[in-house]
């Protein structure tokens, strides 16, 4: 289908330029760019150079409008600037390469306003203007030699001159968003166009400087986004080197970072004795005498390849956490060529940080770092009080690590468990450390989680045990105690404390749930790592209170993903059983969800353990509690059809199979029901064999399945249960068959019967020599019996 040639928003946008005053251009500049938009077809559509008389309408709108464009890139108002720049940018994006070999001219209004003392707006709208047409010429090769190339150099040297200090301190200082503004457009213009930017690397590294890890040494408070900003562009910068220099600059640049963060270590942990030694070469101890412990701890310099000057244990904090961010930023940006990263030089920064154990109330001391005695009491606080921050950082640089290099990560993830459940030790208050504690423990246990020894899945009590207090503590379920009045004034004067008048209104000290507020990364996080312990554990080796706490915690947080994880890895016993499914509960709070139905649907307990060893079930109680008589005149498959009451054949062969009917499985008899809670997953018989007598006459029937409890006896090792009831009832169908289709002799002086399940109840004794005697009989019968005996036969079959 094709679009019209020439949309009414062109027309209505020529004569709204026309018309406006440029003043008034502003307001309505957003009605302006949505009609722009809209005219994709006539913008991208080849067009002459100049419109004469013969072009087409939609020609000639087409060069008004690019002349008014014009016009406005060079207007004296700032308002018709602005306005003139974003319909630039609008028309390069929606006209693709027939607008982009005529924007020339546009390229160089844009560079004339760039240097211009306008407001930091237009200028931020300026950049981003430029940076979008040269990326979108980055296709055209003749269009990047004939316009990129020509003015690329002076965007550069504009935008560098842009970020010099003002000479002037009464001169205004440019905002950090137009910083921000310029690292981004160099950021994206460096791997475009390497070898045109190669001249300004070293200036670029040097406006990058001090934003790179800043401190409050600095006077200065550079937000993250800058920050951020900032190190993406020094990263970058590597790719300007010369053929087939980029990994080893690369390479050059991480190894100068992780020398920075030892020196600046060196310094802040001055007040420690560490015990960890260095794989990569680094002496601390060598770096410690060095240190003059009447000066506060300090680092940095003036150099333009180095960082600037820090002072304090704030300060130094602070360039620490920059640093490992800044080696994080290096793993996870990409790179046009293959780097090797130095994984080993990395994990000794880890391990260093790990190795460091602070006080902590109720630890022995032997057990916490020793300290030195040459630094004063404030500078050793004052660590400690920054010391969470750090050990935050250094797991976030864990976990770009993990990201990075994924499955290759595993040699090592054991080792960095380790560290990770030492430092979470002394830090778990703070919600940030828990929740980077989360997703790195999640990578980790998805890595060597189903390999882990009994031991190591014991130690993450600890993580299991926040993540379920986070969960439930977001669900508004999690229980706090309250104290009550005189707990709470045991051993206290009562004039030295101020009392809580409140305390007194209720004597009995209960439970009360509370609400913790956590952000949404937080509640995800510990939601994701709670299905991965159910999912890459070894469920044998969680103790089972642990796991019961779990359960709970996914149950009352409607956790589905940890619930279905749960019942698909449930924790088997000693003797193979999985007693806790949470089935009913995941079926009740999801109802519609699919996998959940799939689940219900194809989950039995015979996946979750052995045969027999299941439930603590009975399997004869199965077959001796029976349930409500079955209808007469209904199907009944089977088992043999019921003879009509009133013929005295047909009496007289139920008489017969009465006494055949013994050879049968064992015989029913009365058993008081035990009352126990019906297990909903248990696979029920098929059938099972009930007598009945009713007017001496004995009638096998099947009735459905029985709904009462179960109870498995725990001799019966081997026998599958459906598998046995069906051959019970074959063997039922097969005698009562035989007992049939012979002549039905007269009962002599036959005894009155009691009820066929009280009679065959009282023939249990005496059930294998009772088999051999009907036989004898019915051979005896039939040797003596009467001429008329082939009416008999015939009745006989007939009934049958």
């Amino acid at each position: 289908m094709a679009f019209a040639i020439l949309p009414p928003e062109l027309r209505n946008l020529c004569r709204r330029l026309t018309a406006s005053k440029t003043e008034q251009l502003p307001v309505i500049l957003p009605s302006l760019l949505k009609d722009l938009l809209r005219c994709r077809e006539p913008l991208s559509k080849p067009q002459e150079t100049k419109a004469s008389e013969s072009s087409s309408e939609s020609a000639v709108l087409v060069h008004k409008l690019k002349t008014q464009i014009s016009s406005l890139l060079n207007s004296r108002t700032t308002q018709g600037r602005f306005v003139g720049v974003a319909l630039v940018k609008a028309v390069a994006e929606t006209g693709g390469w027939e607008c982009l070999r005529t924007s020339g001219p546009w390229v160089g209004g844009l560079l004339t306003i760039l240097q211009r003392k306008d407001p930091a707006v237009v200028k931020e709208l300026c950049i981003v203007t430029i940076v979008k047409i040269y990326s979108l010429m980055h296709a055209y090769p003749t269009l990047v030699r004939e316009i990129v190339t020509p003015t690329l150099t002076t965007f550069a040297s504009a935008c560098l001159h842009i970020l010099k200090p003002p000479v002037s301190s009464k001169a205004v200082k440019i905002p950090h968003s137009l910083v921000e503004t310029i690292f981004e457009a160099l950021s994206t213009l460096i791997p475009l166009f390497p070898t045109t930017l190669r001249q300004y690397a070293s200036k670029i590294r040097a406006e990058t400087r001090s934003y790179i890890a800043p401190t409050i040494s600095d006077g200065v408070i550079v937000p993250s986004s800058l920050q951020a900003s900032s190190r993406r562009l020094a990263i970058r910068l590597h790719m300007t080197a010369a053929k087939g220099g980029d990994s080893t600059e690369w390479a050059k640049h991480i190894d100068g970072l992780i020398k920075a963060f030892h020196s600046t270590a060196d310094q802040v942990f001055r007040a420690v004795h560490e015990t960890w030694e260095s794989t990569s070469g680094h002496l601390p101890g060598a770096a410690l005498q060095q240190v003059d412990f009447d000066k506060e701890p300090q680092g940095g310099s003036t150099s333009a390849d180095e960082l600037p000057p820090w002072t304090g244990i704030y300060a130094g904090s602070e360039r620490i956490i920059g640093l490992l961010e800044f080696i994080g930023d290096y793993l996870r940006c990409r790179t046009k060529v293959a780097v090797t990263i130095p994984v080993s030089t990395i994990l000794d920064i880890v391990t260093r940080i790990s190795s460091i154990i602070p006080p902590i109330p109720g630890r022995e001391k032997s057990a916490s770092i020793q300290m030195n005695p040459a630094v004063g009491r404030e500078e050793k606080d004052e660590l400690w009080a920054v010391f969470p921050d750090i050990q935050s950082a250094i797991i976030r640089l864990l976990y770009t690590m993990t990201q990075r290099l994924g499955r290759n990560f595993l040699p090592v993830a054991q080792e960095s468990l380790e560290q990770l459940l030492r430092m979470f030790e002394s830090s778990y208050r703070l919600p940030e450390t828990r929740t980077i504690t989360f997703l790195l423990t999640k990578e980790l246990l998805q890595l060597s989680g189903p390999t882990m020894a009994k031991l190591t899945v014991e130690s993450l009590a600890l993580v299991i045990k926040a993540c379920c207090r986070d969960l439930l503590g977001s669900a508004g379920h999690l229980k706090c105690s309250r104290q009550s009045a005189s707990a709470a004034q045991d051993g206290l004067k009562t004039k030295s404390i101020a009392q809580n008048a409140d305390a007194f209104l209720s004597s009995k000290a209960e439970d009360e749930y509370i609400s913790v507020s956590l952000t949404a990364d937080h509640i995800s996080a510990a939601a994701a790592l709670l299905t991965t312990l159910f999912s890459h554990v070894p469920q044998q080796h969680l103790p089972s209170s642990l796991r019961a706490h779990m359960l709970r915690t996914a149950i009352l947080s409607q956790n589905r993903d940890a619930q279905v994880a749960s019942v698909l890895h449930p924790a088997r016993d000693k003797s193979g059983r999985a007693p806790q499914v949470i089935l009913p509960y995941l079926t009740r709070q999801f109802p519609h969800d699919e996998s959940v139905e799939i689940l219900r649907f194809n989950f039995r307990p015979l996946a979750t353990g052995f045969k027999t060893d299941i439930m603590d079930i009975d399997d004869d109680s199965v077959k001796d509690e029976p349930e409500g008589q079955p209808l007469s005149n209904g199907f009944s498959f089977d088992r043999p059809f019921e003879p009509a009451p009133g013929n005295p054949r047909s009496v007289t062969a139920d008489t017969t199979m009465t006494v055949e009917t013994r050879a049968s499985p064992p015989p029913t008899r009365v058993v008081e029901p035990v009352v126990k809670a019906p297990n909903p997953f248990l696979p029920k018989p098929s059938s099972e064999t009930v007598i009945r007598s009713e007017e001496e006459r004995t009638v096998v029937v099947q009735p459905p399945p029985s709904s009462l409890p179960l109870k498995r006896k725990s001799q019966d090792a081997d026998e599958d249960i459906t598998v046995s009831k069906r051959v019970e009832i074959d063997r039922a169908t097969t005698t009562i068959s035989a007992s049939t289709s012979a002549p039905a002799p007269v009962a002599i002086n036959a005894p009155s019967r009691a009820p066929a399940t009280s009679g065959v109840g009282a023939a249990q004794d005496d059930e294998e020599s009772s088999d051999n005697e009907s036989v004898h009989l019915n051979m005896e019968l039939d040797s003596d019996s009467e001429p008329d005996s082939d009416d008999d036969d015939a009745d006989g079959a007939e009934e049958v």
